[in-house]
């Protein structure tokens, strides 16, 4: 009997029996020719078994199983193209496929050379390039040195409202476009041809939407190395919208300085109304503690006419030269002491004119005057030590600052009911910076309500005992008298304000 077998493996033609597999979703390779297994990149005398899907896993064209699926269904032959093979995607066959009567396919292919492969993936190659270039969400066009368009993509096209047969028909821009942007446009290409490199520029152009829109142009020129400037390139993109949001936020940023002034001075305003309110309720705690401070003098004052009196009295009108002397004398401490004490509050909130430094133990002096009736009467302590150096701004305003700090300790003392209250002072030098702290035994400051301390208006006490505005008004003067910073913390016994401040030139 004749061995078909023994032919297949004499021709020089490819030859592979496939089997279906469960209804034709792959194909199992059955028998291959010596030929096929060179073509698929098999050894000589190798066995076969693959299946269709990993012996030919891509194809150039069309996937190879839709190509067996259908000759299995319908009988009729198909040719096969660019086929990559298994195991090396170099080699490629193209050939037909046919079914037989058992339902096996058979594949006959041969190999293809390299120019052969070109030739057929050419159109596929030409069709895919067209896809991208229509499917782009640009406009992309071609045209040789005269300015007639040789191509033009579908975004282009939809965008202009002219079809691409139009504008291939004409030798250039002006039965296209407008006059002025038809010229517009010719000028671009003759500096684009001129010039190497890419040339930029922004056209007016009408859109089917009815609007002229501005739209961005990229021109580049094309080169032969036998034929010189051969024609152009182009890309253009819509601009319009960008360029809109850019002039509304020009108009935007025209005003945002007038707005920003007017907001900055509406702050300033309300800022001098806080501080002009926080000065009336501090004058009113400062006429306490005036009142407060000369109680005790008037007191003695009064005890000493008492005993001057009665001394006047028992001598009958006869007082010694001695006790006027001392009667002079007491009575000129104490009258001075009260001078004084009115001279410490009367220059509480002016800023005196002339050179706005000051040495910190002028500061730490006047504090004393000022604070230790209101400390010392609540029965705390008040410790102080201030490295004496010199300071840019006024006295007043630090010693306004740390007056509200003291009055807040004072208060947190009082009320959580410290018998053994101490507020400590102290100041030094730390880098380029001043740095003052203010620390109390009051118990701290509640976590949930340490953020808000220096907010306008907030204050734990009642509405009758404070204003909320002593420690806003410190970080206030702290930061914008002298360029500092608080900040507040607590620590194992209460609360420590912590300030740093830039020092001035020149010794104490």
């Amino acid at each position: 009997m004749f061995n078909f077998e023994e032919l297949f493996g004499l021709i020089d033609v490819g030859i592979t029996v496939f089997e279906p597999i469960a209804q034709g979703d792959d194909f199992k390779v059955v028998y291959i020719n010596e030929k096929g297994k060179t073509l698929c990149h098999f050894e000589k005398g190798e066995a076969v078994a693959e299946a269709l899907s990993t012996l030919f896993p891509v194809n150039a064209t069309r996937p190879l199983i839709d190509f067996f699926k259908e000759v299995y269904r319908t009988g009729k032959p198909q040719e096969i193209t660019l086929v990559p093979c298994f195991g090396q995607t170099s080699l490629w066959q193209e050939g037909y496929l046919y079914r037989l009567s058992s339902g096996h396919i058979v594949s006959r292919c041969m190999g293809v050379q390299e120019e052969r492969a070109r030739e057929i993936m050419a159109p596929n190659e030409r069709l895919t390039f067209r896809t991208i270039l229509d499917t782009a969400p640009i406009g992309i066009w071609s045209q040789d040195a005269t300015g007639r368009l040789q191509f033009v993509n579908k975004a282009f096209c939809d965008a202009i409202g002219i079809s691409e047969e139009r504008f291939l028909s004409v030798p250039h821009y002006e039965s296209l476009y407008p006059p002025e942007v038809a010229q517009s446009c010719m000028c671009s290409d003759a500096a684009a041809l001129e010039q190497g490199e890419p040339h930029l520029s922004y056209e007016k152009i009408p859109f089917t939407d009815g609007r002229v829109h501005d739209v961005l142009i990229v021109k580049t020129r094309v080169e032969d190395e036998s034929h010189g400037v051969m024609g152009l390139v182009g890309i253009s993109l819509d601009m319009t919208e960008k360029l809109e949001a850019e002039r509304k936020l020009e108009a935007i940023n025209r005003t945002l300085e007038a707005r920003i002034s007017e907001e900055i001075e509406a702050s300033r305003q309300k800022d001098n109304m806080l501080y002009q309110q926080n000065k009336f309720a501090a004058m009113g705690e400062m006429i306490s503690n005036i009142a407060h401070q000369w109680r005790q003098p008037l007191n003695t004052l009064g005890l000493l006419m008492t005993d001057m009196s009665v001394k006047m009295m028992m001598n009958r009108g006869k007082a010694l030269e001695s006790d006027f002397e001392l009667f002079q004398s007491n009575c000129s401490e104490i009258i001075q002491y009260l001078s004084d004490t009115i001279d410490d509050f009367r220059f509480y909130y002016q800023e005196k004119n002339g050179d706005n430094t000051f040495c910190m133990k002028d500061l730490e002096t006047s504090l004393q005057n000022l604070v230790k009736s209101s400390i010392m009467g609540n029965r705390i302590r008040y410790e102080t030590d201030l490295e004496n150096i010199r300071i840019g701004g006024y006295l007043n305003n630090l010693k306004q600052a740390l007056i509200n700090l003291y009055s807040n300790a004072a208060n947190a003392i009082k009320n959580n009911g410290v018998e053994a209250g101490v507020i400590r002072c102290r100041g030094a030098m730390e880098g380029s910076d001043y740095v003052i702290e203010v620390c109390d035994n009051g118990g701290g400051i509640g976590n949930t309500i340490i953020d808000k301390v220096f907010d306008p208006y907030f204050t734990t006490r009642h509405k009758s005992q404070g204003t909320g505005l002593g420690l806003y008004m410190t970080k206030q003067i702290i930061e914008q008298k002298f360029n500092g910073s608080i900040a507040v913390t607590n620590d194992e016994q209460g609360a420590r304000f912590t300030i740093r401040i830039p020092t001035a030139a020149g010794a104490c």
